[in-house]
């Protein structure tokens, strides 16, 4: 299948618009399960149903407006361990069309960490906050969500890992080589200088940038918080008493756990207990709710 074979699928810009299938992406990875699967047994999930016959069915559902369906099998998938940024854009859009916003929120960011230069999932997760907030405010009065505001997300936000590290290498060979020439002596130009600051910058800017991608500056992994209202208490125990309280789209960071518990630091500052259930975590390395 060629990408513009693909292109119909993701014909709609926002997810208010209808639902946007990607299949593109996700056809590599059950490219990879059946390579796994000839070498050892077949790949299935739950229900006895392969991931190629989960991900049909979960399009199928979601096609026909069946999105709590959708909902279901593109779970299955991501419980599975298939972590596709198709996958977690498809299960997003199913959640945005249901209603659940906060959940949607969630999702499009695992796609966007998965793939940080996807300008569809950037605009419809500006979709679900705003529809979130409007929401909100049509029932309480003015609402805003609590984004991740650092600077490194701004300069870094969306630049791949990959990216970094193709230019990182690149920059490390300029920086390098212009240092043995200028060492020799023999000829020293000034673009020859240039060329060696130039590349040290990016050298640097690119290391800076895999810290921050890796988690360096952060406590813990990155969260969002799935219910209206998440209580926040002062530790990991239903009876401790309450500190304040996150809502659903708030992010933050998971700093600490106990059991079931999960300290959460909102981007205010605020922090507090709650169940783990009442979170999800945004990187899929780190574990999916």
């Amino acid at each position: 299948m060629s990408p513009t074979d693909c292109r119909h699928h993701r014909a709609h810009p926002t997810f208010a618009e209808g639902q946007v299938i990607r299949a593109c992406g996700f056809a590599l990875v059950l490219l990879v399960a059946s390579a796994g699967a000839a070498a050892q047994e077949p790949a299935r999930a739950s229900g006895g149903s392969s991931l190629a016959e989960i991900f049909k069915a979960a399009n199928v559902s979601a096609s026909r407006g069946d999105h709590p369906g959708a909902i279901s099998y593109y779970r299955k998938l991501t419980e599975a361990g298939v972590h596709d940024p198709d996958v977690y854009f498809n299960l997003a859009t199913s959640f945005a069309q249901s209603g659940d916003y906060a959940r949607a929120i969630l999702n499009y960011e695992r796609a966007l960490t998965l793939r940080p230069n996807d300008d569809k999932a950037s605009q419809n997760l500006r979709d679900a906050e705003k529809a979130l907030e409007e929401e909100r405010a049509e029932a309480e009065g003015e609402a805003m969500i609590q984004r991740s505001s650092s600077i490194s997300d701004a300069v870094y936000g969306s630049v791949s890992e990959d990216a970094l590290a193709y230019a990182l290498l690149v920059a490390n060979l300029f920086f390098f080589v212009g240092l043995a020439w200028a060492s020799t002596g023999r000829r020293r130009n000034r673009w020859l200088y240039s060329l060696v600051v130039t590349s040290g910058v990016i050298l640097l800017f690119c290391a800076i940038g895999l810290g921050v991608k890796a988690g360096l500056l952060r406590e813990g992994p990155r969260a969002v918080a799935l219910d209206d209202r998440v209580i926040l208490r002062e530790g990991p125990d239903p009876r401790a008493q309450v500190r304040g309280e996150a809502r659903g789209g708030d992010r933050g960071e998971i700093v600490d756990r106990d059991g079931d518990f999960v300290k959460l630091r909102v981007v205010s500052g605020l922090e507090g207990w709650t169940l783990a259930s009442r979170v999800g975590l945004i990187d899929p390395d780190d574990g999916v709710h």
